[in-house]
């Protein structure tokens, strides 16, 4: 069975994925069993491995060096079992420690005594534990590409255990990318599953991962329950590192809601739980997080009090992406006291910790390019030592039987011709594939410029015929926005700025309507425009379009709040919605664009003119296709005069709250 164990990183838990034992004895019983050197050798390598398991992340050192005896019994027992555990625990301690070259090294064995085994739930199963440590190096398409390898073998073993780890890990990677709607898919399918399995600890996992996703994506009042859920799951278990992680997002939370009271008593109570068992990454955090906190309230005495602590620990600790945050919040809070000289300073204390990292990076990229060179120098090296040791068995066999040496000769002679064909086959084979490589990456950079202006569909069907006839739908869902205060804003800011900050709202539309199936239209200036329906009518409902409008008001919503904070010009924004027939096609032969056109266009775009700042208007009809989804929550505005259309009927929505 697959269990589900944990590396911490700052805002959301990766799955680390371990197949063993799900509820082993308590430390005592299993320290004795181990001591008993008469006791069966698999009872021992029972007990050894899960004390390994559950000390290396605690102190990791002494879990590999468990580890490191248990590997030792397991190949003298030949357990082959024994030996991908020890080789899983000590990859998991060497990544702690950021030996993130010895740990693939040890996946790398995990992965070939999988294969030894013919066990593919295991394969997978470091594939997606492989993920890990690339993401650790940086390199998040490798990350990503064997979360792929592990997808791919788990979908075929319908294994929902380790599909619920590999899904969580994925999500963290959306997260490093700043994907956070594909993030939140991801998290979503891993809850999914951990609750059908009824896996408490997975359950605990997705809950914080969907909470801290919710709470960057604005969406507080459902962070909150998430974390809550999260917390109590959590406490079931005992488990209070991530008690305390809970708790600190759940102070960043209620400080958001304006509840400071509850705000200062969650980060209260993480600092108790993480202080008591000297996680002293997170106990920053909590420091970051009250400081931070202080300053929402303009206590900025407070605010440089615990900033300094915060900062003092980390310097401490060597934690630099934890000195530049403190710094930055010193930065703000001296800058609060008109003490300029001293907001100077925490200023370029910020830039040399930011400078730091950059190198920082750029040393973990050599590390990542070494790593796989060695990597794949090693597997070569294996692959010869396995044609080696084939031909050394069929040599051996010969002699048993009694073949004379001209023969044998002979057979060596042939052999050695095989290796040199074989030599010449492969330098061809590795020319054709870097020549079909790079024909394939410019295909792909044509078809994605294509599918960047058309829908897939279309490309395809010119592509295919030269051209792509105009069509017609019966239903498709539209979605206009505007941003109020527009024309002031650019009156403020620069036009390097304003466009600057529309790339921003505009990118992250693109990823809400991507994530759920939406085909963009355009944008004119600082309107939006996208359907729902179209050119594949299955590919989303218009329910799909009106959580993407709301998802975008929780996003504009959060954008204005960190605008606001800085103290710079921050757009509002309406959003319309109505569905009806239109029809869709190409216009044009140069700079060719795929457009819509009908009734239904005018009368989504009164739908948002008819609006009000922050709200999702919709119309009579698409009310009429949503009003049993339980999802949301409708307020009736009657009938409402717009331009050109008369009186017509309009629903403000709201998504509805989930119940704790």
């Amino acid at each position: 069975m697959n269990r589900l164990r944990t590396l911490i990183i700052p805002s959301v838990v990766a799955a680390f994925l371990w197949p063993g034992v799900e509820a082993p004895a308590q430390s005592d019983s299993l320290w004795s069993v181990w001591r008993n050197i008469s006791a069966p050798d698999s009872a021992r390598l029972k007990a050894v491995q899960a004390l390994a398991w559950k000390t290396v992340f605690e102190q990791p050192d002494s879990g590999m060096a468990l580890a490191r005896e248990q590997l030792a019994l397991a190949l003298k027992a030949r357990d082959r079992r024994g030996q991908y555990e020890a080789h899983t625990t000590m990859a998991v301690g060497a990544s702690l420690k950021s030996d993130y070259g010895a740990s693939l090294e040890h996946l790398r064995q995990c992965l070939a005594t999988a294969r030894a085994m013919d066990d593919r739930k295991r394969e997978a199963n470091t594939y997606s534990n492989m993920s890990n440590v690339y993401k650790n190096l940086g390199d998040l398409p490798e990350a990503l590409e064997q979360l792929q390898r592990s997808l791919r073998i788990d979908t075929e073993l319908n294994n929902k255990e380790g599909l619920a780890g590999t899904f969580n890990n994925i999500g963290n990677i959306h997260t490093e990318l700043g994907d956070l709607p594909a993030a939140l898919e991801n998290y979503r399918r891993s809850a999914a599953l951990a609750e059908e399995l009824n896996n408490t600890r997975s359950r605990a996992q997705a809950q914080l991962n969907l909470g801290a996703t919710h709470l960057e994506l604005g969406a507080l009042d459902t962070a909150l329950v998430e974390f809550e859920r999260s917390l109590a799951l959590y406490r079931g278990m005992g488990r209070k590192l991530e008690q305390g992680m809970a708790f600190n997002n759940m102070g960043r939370v209620y400080g958001r809601l304006g509840r400071t009271a509850e705000a200062f008593a969650s980060l209260d109570s993480a600092e108790a739980l993480l202080g008591a068992i000297g996680s002293m990454r997170q106990v920053i955090r909590t420091h970051i997080n009250r400081g931070n906190l202080y300053l929402d309230q303009r206590r900025y005495a407070d605010a440089v009090k615990a900033c300094r602590r915060a900062a003092d620990l980390s310097a401490q600790h060597e934690l630099l992406q934890q000195v530049r945050e403190c710094q930055l919040c010193l930065t703000s809070a001296y800058e609060g006291l008109g003490d300029h000289r001293r907001a100077l300073l925490a200023q370029r204390a910020y830039q040399s910790a930011n400078d730091s990292l950059l190198k920082l990076n750029d040393s973990r990229e050599v590390a990542r390019m070494e790593v796989a060179r060695t990597y794949q120098e090693r597997m070569l090296a294996d692959s010869l030592t396995n044609v080696r040791e084939r031909y050394a068995r069929e040599l051996a066999h010969q002699e048993q039987l009694g073949a004379e040496r001209d023969r044998r000769n002979l057979f060596l002679f042939s052999s050695m011709g095989v290796l040199v064909v074989a030599g010449g086959l492969y330098g061809r084979l590795r020319h054709m594939r870097r020549s079909r490589e790079a024909i394939s990456r410019e295909r792909d950079r044509s078809d994605e410029l294509l599918h960047n202006i058309l829908p897939h569909e279309v490309a395809a069907e010119l592509k295919e015929k030269g051209h792509a006839e105009a069509r017609h739908f019966e239903q498709v869902t539209i979605l206009f926005t505007d941003f109020k205060g527009f024309t002031q804003a650019s009156e403020l800011l620069s036009p390097q700025e304003l466009v600057e900050e529309l790339n921003i709202c505009f990118k992250a539309f693109d990823k809400i309507i991507a994530a759920r199936g939406i085909e963009k239209i355009k944008t004119i200036g600082d309107a939006y425009m996208c359907a729902g329906g179209l050119p594949d009518p299955t590919a989303c409902s218009p329910a799909d379009v009106v959580h993407a409008a709301l998802e975008m008001q929780a996003f504009m919503a959060a954008r204005k709040a960190l605008r606001d904070a800085q103290g710079k010009p921050a757009f509002e924004m309406r959003v319309g919605i109505h569905t009806g027939p239109v029809v869709a096609g190409i216009v044009g032969v140069t700079k060719f664009q795929y457009d819509i056109w009908g009734d239904t266009v005018n009368t989504a775009s009164r739908m948002e003119s008819s609006g009000a700042v922050g709200r999702v208007n919709i119309s009579g009809a698409t009310h009429a296709l949503i009003e049993h989804d339980a999802a949301f929550v409708f307020d009736p505005r009657g009938l409402i005069s717009a331009k050109g259309k008369g009186d017509l009927p309009m629903f403000f929505v709201e998504g509805r709250k989930p119940t704790p």
